[in-house]
């Protein structure tokens, strides 16, 4: 698996290469002070023409990660859109008013204790496996914690994409016995919510011991202060680096662009400083 962590500043954007080459993109934030958009530095790499983009995964409803969202599917053409099951939107500010209305008649409803509860759905890529986990429209009040959970995982490995997921929805769907296995699974975590300690929840690090865990941020001084704030480098096991570093947390405030290539167990750790290609 191929992983690559674009540094959107304060958004996520993030590409899957399988082993069979199918594409995944995980939200569609831009880096505004450098200008670089996914729906063009992706269509530099061929995708929506010669490449295909497979899969787009939109985690939830912020400018900070789906505002290049109308040109991705414009320019990119994913095969397959995939989001919250309660919501289908085609553009950002579709995706809000839908959200408002869903919420608004989910608060109509009489409720049962099932509402609350987590759910989660499952699909067979062509060599990886993609496990989501939500919680129904209306049932929290954050909208960060509508986030949508994805789990991707191929030969072994898995990668976490929790999104902006908080400390309710994090509590609600650590009671879910899958999501706990799911966690135990994953061996790089991106840090939920740009690795704020709103994101952080010390519980979920009972099941969750990652190899790598990245944060996706703005400042060039916000991943260190942040790493201080929330302890997220003694839940990481950590791992080397192609300049021989070894690190547990990287922010792509301080390291820029991230990849991260695992093939038959062994990883292959780069970023802007090192490197990356």
């Amino acid at each position: 698996m191929d992983i690559r962590i674009y540094d959107v500043e304060h958004g996520d954007c993030c590409l899957v290469l399988s082993s069979k080459n199918e594409a995944v993109l995980v939200d569609c934030g831009i880096n505004k002070t450098t200008r670089w958009k996914p729906s063009e530095g992706l269509a530099r790499q061929g995708f929506g023409s010669r490449r295909r983009l497979h899969h787009l995964i939109l985690t939830h409803p912020d400018q900070d990660h789906l505002s290049d969202l109308e040109g991705v599917l414009e320019k990119l053409k994913p095969q397959h859109v995939w989001q919250h099951p309660q919501l289908s939107v085609r553009t950002l500010a579709d995706y809000k008013d839908t959200l408002s209305r869903a919420q608004e008649a989910f608060s109509k409803r009489e409720k049962t204790a099932k509402d609350l509860h987590p759910m989660t759905a499952s699909s067979q890529f062509r060599s990886m496996e993609l496990r989501q986990f939500y919680l129904p429209v209306g049932s929290v009040k954050d909208l960060n914690d509508l986030s949508l959970v994805s789990f991707i995982t191929e030969d072994g490995f898995t990668v976490c994409f929790p999104g902006d997921l908080k400390g309710r929805g994090w509590r609600l769907h650590l009671k879910n016995k899958a999501f706990q296995y799911m966690l135990r699974e994953t061996n790089l975590f991106l840090a939920s919510h740009h690795g704020r300690p709103s994101g952080y929840v010390e519980q979920a690090y009972e099941y969750l011991s990652p190899k790598l865990i990245v944060i996706s941020d703005r400042d060039l001084m916000r991943g260190q202060k942040v790493i201080k704030l929330a302890p997220y480098s003694k839940h990481a096991r950590g791992t080397k680096l192609e300049d021989g570093s070894f690190r547990r947390v990287l922010t792509t405030s301080q390291d820029g662009r991230i990849r991260i290539v695992v093939k038959d167990g062994v990883w292959q750790v780069s970023t802007s400083s090192t490197g990356v290609k």
